[in-house]
């Protein structure tokens, strides 16, 4: 399939799509980051990223809120791409606490205290 473009759509910068720019780098993604309280530095390579964001909720579950943000910056990407609805922070973190209530149906009962107070504290 050829691509007209390779830019990432929902970048006003118009930079390339790579994975590093949609997770990370692009305005978009450090605002749905920021909004459950995790701040990037997008000037780091990717691996001192993702060390960063490991420490900042300071909650052994760092993993599951790592990958269920980037599901959730993937899937609003995706609904631009497939669905034409535009770009929400706030949709993103919806997502995301959705996703993340989920997970929680499946947690080891000594766990879902911590989990779901970090969720309620965003």
């Amino acid at each position: 399939m050829a691509l007209k473009s390779y830019t990432y759509d929902m970048c006003i910068l118009q930079r390339p799509e790579t994975s590093a720019h949609l997770f990370m780098r692009c305005n978009f993604a450090k605002a749905c980051w920021a909004s459950i309280g995790i701040s990037v530095v997008t000037t780091r390579p990717i691996l001192q990223i993702f060390s960063c964001i490991k420490q900042q909720p300071g909650v052994p579950f760092f993993v599951e809120i790592i990958i269920l943000m980037a599901w959730s910056i993937w899937t609003t990407r995706s609904d631009v791409i497939f669905n034409d609805i535009d770009p929400s922070m706030n949709a993103c973190k919806r997502k995301f606490v959705s996703e993340f209530s989920l997970v929680l149906l499946s947690t080891k009962p000594s766990i879902v205290l911590a989990k779901e107070s970090w969720l309620n504290s965003l």
